[in-house]
């Protein structure tokens, strides 16, 4: 089969912007690594959505009422500006949806409004001398069209505080991803790629603080 000038030309031109489609699409998760870190540069923000509740408790274990749901670990490094060295004592506050997709509480305002018995898979944590965080939890269900998710707030002196949310890798690419509208482009470090280990999906999860000038 010969292509004439034109039809070559086209077909080169094609396969370029196929290559750079696939690029972007490889782009679009990384493995937790100083490259990827500098590449990400400092974690994007997403909404903190319709039930964030202010003064979580501190817990390391956000699940003790004990919903049902595939056991999780998530854990992960937060690093400064320069994306080499770690933070210490940063606060970590997480929460997401139960294992069926619904919110404890269901609602937002602050923790004090609500009974104990209504707080559930929400907390706060701090970096350890290594900037390491780790929280234990049960793996969300979807909420509306929204992908899998996970909602975070980081803050620590001298940086500025950021709300943000991780994905799933696996559900990258899907109908669900695709339609969700809520956070359209996540950069490739906040997609977090959970692997099985005791019976438990584990993932993790670096983030970058912008430094305060």
């Amino acid at each position: 089969m010969s292509f004439g000038p034109r039809r070559l030309f086209i077909h080169v031109a094609a396969l370029g912007l196929l290559a750079r489609g696939f690029a972007a699409w490889a782009q679009s998760a990384c493995t937790p690594s100083p490259q990827c870190r500098r590449d990400c540069g400092p974690t994007h923000p997403a909404t903190e959505g319709p039930f964030y509740v202010a003064n979580a408790p501190e817990l390391v274990d956000i699940n003790p009422a004990r919903a049902q749901g595939t056991t999780m670990r998530i854990e992960g490094t937060v690093y400064s500006q320069d994306t080499v060295m770690p933070i210490r004592a940063a606060r970590v506050e997480i929460w997401h949806a139960d294992a069926l997709g619904a919110y404890h509480p269901q609602g937002h305002g602050d923790i004090a409004s609500y009974r104990r018995s209504e707080i559930n898979l929400r907390g706060v944590g701090h970096t350890d001398a290594l900037g390491r965080f780790a929280f234990a939890s049960i793996v969300p269900g979807h909420y509306g069209d929204r992908r899998r998710h996970i909602h975070w707030k980081i803050s620590a002196p001298g940086h500025r505080t950021v709300t943000t949310q991780s994905y799933w890798l696996d559900e990258r690419g899907s109908a669900r991803d695709q339609q969700d509208g809520t956070d359209r482009r996540p950069e490739a470090c906040r997609w977090v790629a959970f692997k099985e280990r005791d019976g438990a999906a584990v993932g993790v999860f670096d983030v970058v603080l912008e430094t305060l000038s």
